[in-house]
């Protein structure tokens, strides 16, 4: 984590807001390789920026490593974009086989958000590996197609005897989906996607007693075993700013890592295609919570951490490779 390449080169940064909004995306994707000329790009934003950002990547023939976004179709035909984060194809696999062999439970429904081209995905991955495995679908639920309270929503959930509510939705919905539980004396298990929780617990934290139990799919856990790399990671960023690292923080720490290596691997470090080629043969690296690696199409290969809120606080319950 040095700002400086084997070269002695700096590397540095040059950061703009895209507010996660495609438009935005886009057209800072097409400023910085036109007028700023960097190397590289780390995009923070999530899957629908991602998205539209990979046919502007191979336009623009600029290196776009993705933070956050999961959506399967990220890095399909695109040759200039890469996922640092594992996608929704592994994610919803994965919960589904934890929902059925770890927590037992055979009947699930599922809570979505049409307009969320990450919910769908996600719900739709879940609910295929579930019913592969012997699960029940006993309903489902769009968020965006319920209008006032969805306590009758949930009366009819109930009624068919579900034991969990997947739910790959915003924090904001999750939370009134819970009250509307909490209204109909409904209280099932509760699961949802990457970011969830820690989301809830950055920005509605005087309302984390309602998620209490609940199992998120993540990238990271604060009580999770560290790599010696993710160990200076936590003690480098606790000394600066005081506080927990954060997911963003963990992904950032790793994306630059991987940028670091790719370009200390070219000759030339503004070789955009060097750097590319470079991200995309990332084998074996240590991140925060174990190895990474980048595939030949872009594909991010890391663990995934299973979490659950205990006490107001985010609790490590499992990592998957």
């Amino acid at each position: 984590m040095q700002p400086y390449l084997n070269n002695g080169d700096v590397m540095e940064l040059v950061v703009k807001d895209d507010e996660n909004n495609p438009d935005q995306t886009a057209s800072l994707i097409k400023w910085m390789a036109e007028e700023k000329k960097v190397a590289a790009i780390l995009l923070l934003s999530t899957s629908a920026s991602a998205l539209k950002a990979g046919a502007y990547a191979d336009s623009y023939k600029i290196p776009v490593l993705t933070l956050l976004a999961t959506h399967t179709d990220v890095t399909k035909d695109r040759q200039y974009i890469s996922q640092l984060s594992f996608d929704n194809n592994f994610q919803g696999q994965v919960a589904a086989q934890f929902v059925k062999d770890d927590l037992l439970l055979d009947r699930v429904a599922v809570i979505s958000d049409n307009d969320s081209f990450y919910s769908t995905e996600l719900a739709g991955e879940f609910i295929r590996k579930f019913t592969a495995v012997g699960g029940i679908i006993t309903g489902s639920l769009v968020v965006d197609q319920v209008s006032g309270n969805y306590a009758e929503a949930l009366e009819k959930l109930k009624g068919g005897r579900t034991e969990l509510l997947y739910m790959p939705i915003k924090a904001d919905q999750v939370l009134q989906i819970i009250k509307a539980a909490k209204e109909i004396k409904w209280a099932p298990e509760l699961m949802g996607g990457d970011g969830l929780l820690a989301t809830v617990l950055n920005q509605y934290r005087d309302q984390v007693h309602y998620l209490e139990g609940m199992y998120a799919t993540d990238f990271f856990s604060k009580h999770m075993p560290l790599t010696q790399y993710g160990d200076k990671a936590r003690k480098m960023y606790e000394s600066m700013f005081d506080s927990n690292i954060s997911t963003y923080a963990g992904l950032g720490a790793e994306a630059h890592t991987v940028l670091q290596t790719a370009m200390n691997k070219c000759t030339a470090a503004e070789n955009r295609e060097c750097i590319n080629k470079n991200i995309r043969s990332t084998e074996n690296l240590t991140g925060i919570a174990g190895r990474l690696a980048i595939t030949g199409e872009g594909k991010g290969v890391r663990p995934l951490i299973i979490n659950a809120i205990r006490r107001g606080e985010l609790g490590y319950v499992v990592k998957v490779y």
